[in-house]
C-alpha cells in the first residue's frame, strides 16, 4: 500500500525516555521531517512547577523523536499557576521523612484526598520507612505495585520509574541525593564508553524530570546529606 497523507498520528515526549529501548522514527522509516509541530501547552502541572522542572533538563541536550535534530524545553509553558515548589535539605534521613509526614498532613488539612497524593524515592527502602511513619500517624497508604484501583484510599507510593504515566494534585519526591540521582551503578564510566556514559546521565536527569513533573499544584523535593547535582 502506498503512503498516504494521514497514515499515522504519533505523540510522545523525548523528554521522558527513562529506559534503555531509545529508538527513533527516523530508525524505523518513518519519516517526519517538515511534519511535526510541538505541543508548547502543558495543561497539568503548574507554570511554577514546570519551569522549576525544566531546570533538571537545561543543562543537557535531548534528541527529537525523529531522531535528526534535538528538543528543547524552550517556550513550554502552563495556563496554571500555584506555589513553587518547596525543595529542602535534611540533616539525616529521619528528620526527612517527619518532614514528609507533616507536608503531607498539612495537604490533607487543606482538603487534598490521600489518593491525590503521591511520594516517590529512588529506591523502596526509603519508602519502606515512609510507608511506616505515615502509617504510624494514621495516614492511609497504598503502594502503586499492588495496581490499587482508583477508588482505593490513600496516598499512593512509588519509586520514580513507577511513576511514570501517573499524575496526582500533590507530590514529594524524597531522597533526592548526589548519591542516589544519578545512582552510579547505572551509569557507565568515561573510561569504559565516554558516549555511554553522557547517555546513562541524561537518562538519569529524565528520570528525576518525569517524577517531579508528575505533579499538577504542588511538589516538594527533598534529600538528606548532600543534594543531587541535578537539583535546579
Amino acid at each position: 500500500m502506498a503512503p498516504g497523507s494521514d497514515d499515522l498520528f504519533i505523540t510522545g515526549d523525548p523528554h521522558q525516555r527513562i529506559y534503555d529501548s531509545k529508538v527513533s522514527l527516523g530508525s524505523l522509516g518513518i519519516s517526519v521531517a517538515g511534519r511535526t509541530h510541538r505541543l508548547r501547552i502543558n495543561y497539568r502541572s503548574t507554570e511554577e512547577i514546570l519551569g522549576w522542572s525544566t531546570g533538571i533538563l537545561s543543562p543537557v541536550s535531548v534528541d527529537d523523536l525523529g531522531g535528526e535534530g534535538s528538543d528543547s524545553l524552550a517556550g513550554y509553558r502552563s495556563l496554571l499557576h500555584g506555589r513553587r515548589p518547596h525543595v529542602d535539605g535534611y540533616g539525616t534521613e529521619q528528620a526527612e521523612v517527619a518532614a514528609l509526614v507533616e507536608r503531607v498532613e498539612g495537604w490533607i488539612g487543606q482538603g487534598i484526598r490521600p489518593s491525590e497524593i503521591g511520594v516517590c524515592a529512588r529506591f523502596n527502602v526509603l519508602l519502606d520507612k515512609a510507608y511506616d511513619k505515615l502509617t504510624a500517624a494514621g495516614i492511609p497508604v497504598v503502594r502503586v505495585r499492588d495496581s490499587p484501583g482508583p477508588g482505593a484510599d490513600g496516598v499512593r507510593l512509588a519509586t520514580m520509574h513507577a511513576m511514570k504515566g501517573l499524575e496526582f494534585r500533590c507530590v514529594t519526591v524524597l531522597g533526592v541525593t548526589a548519591s542516589a540521582v544519578p545512582f552510579a551503578r547505572e551509569v557507565t564510566p568515561a573510561s569504559v564508553d565516554a558516549l555511554q556514559r553522557d547517555s546513562d546521565l541524561l537518562r538519569e536527569r529524565c528520570l528525576l524530570f518525569v517524577a517531579c513533573t508528575r505533579a499538577r499544584e504542588a511538589l516538594a523535593v527533598t534529600w538528606s546529606g548532600s543534594a543531587s547535582s541535578f537539583v535546579p
